[in-house]
């Protein structure tokens, strides 16, 4: 079999026309290079050059080996860079993620990721939980974070893995004078005469903050819906009534809130990663799977 690396110092002598010239292109020495000529010839059977005081001339032999090996070696440069264009696609890990989960959960898994493989590159996607399942299957992520409410459960499609990652409760979110503020925990009952803030949802969970407290046995008395957390903690701090937000979305609590823990089996959503279930192996999601769980119990 022919050796690559001495089919390239044999067309490196074929180009330049001397084994001198040849050496310094390869950064080799000149006895290296009449050496590996030596060992083709002897391979082949068949001289190749002809050696003479201003260089070398190409035998009939070497001119066919130079021809046709122009060719193989400009088709196994190509090989090599695809393969190194592939490696550099597969060094890489895209993450689809819910907004709210940028606040505390996204920063963290980033900065654990990157620790451990810092020769991986994370892409970010924000997408909403509806429409993850088409963001993978389009191939434009490998991995998806999403959430939905105990009390009213996601539809995942067949196609798609659920991976559950950790449950996030609801807290009751008061301003700091309101009379429960200082409860260790309190019914949602009781906030059953309340003016309620409320945090607006796409469809399928437009109707999940009422679903919850029918579930908690009352008819919520909606004043307010706004776009973000944020803004319902805003109106809450102004006393234009009270509301509820997971914990995930409290890092940015403000002074003059305060969040109170619903008692008993407080409702909660449920954070998951999705994957498609026939999706190919892919190691650097599998590395983020496991830093997503461990995040998110951390």
């Amino acid at each position: 079999m022919l050796e690559i690396r001495r089919l390239q110092i044999f067309a490196a002598v074929a180009e330049r026309g001397s084994f001198t010239a040849a050496a310094e292109a390869l950064y080799m020495t000149h006895s290296a290079v009449s050496q590996q000529m030596a060992l083709l010839e002897r391979q082949l059977g068949v001289p190749l050059v002809i050696r003479g005081p201003r260089g070398v001339e190409l035998t009939e032999s070497g001119r066919l080996l130079a021809e046709r090996s122009t060719g193989l070696l400009g088709t196994i440069a190509s090989i090599e860079q695809e393969l190194q264009d592939l490696k550099a696609r597969h060094a890489s890990v895209r993450l689809g993620a819910f907004p709210t989960a940028g606040a505390d959960l996204i920063p963290r898994v980033l900065s654990e990721y990157q620790k451990r493989y810092p020769e991986t590159k994370v892409v970010l996607r924000s997408a909403h939980a509806a429409d993850m399942p088409a963001v993978l299957r389009e191939g434009a992520i490998h991995l998806g974070l999403v959430w939905d409410y105990d009390f009213l459960p996601r539809t995942v499609p067949p196609d798609i893995e659920w991976v559950h990652l950790v449950d996030d409760p609801l807290f009751v979110l008061v301003p700091a004078d309101h009379p429960l503020a200082g409860e260790s925990e309190v019914d949602l009952l009781e906030f059953a005469g309340e003016n309620w803030v409320v945090r607006g949802h796409s469809p399928p969970y437009d109707e999940a903050f009422t679903t919850m407290c029918r579930v908690a046995g009352f008819e919520p008395q909606i004043g307010f819906v706004t776009e973000d957390y944020l803004s319902a903690q805003g109106l809450v701090a102004a006393g234009i009534g009270v509301s509820a937000a997971p914990r995930l979305a409290l890092v940015a609590q403000r002074p003059d809130v305060v969040a109170v823990p619903i008692a008993g089996q407080a409702p909660h959503r449920r954070i998951a990663a999705v994957r498609l279930r026939a999706a190919t192996q892919h190691e650097a999601a599998e590395q983020m799977l496991d830093v997503l769980r461990k995040a998110a119990t951390g």
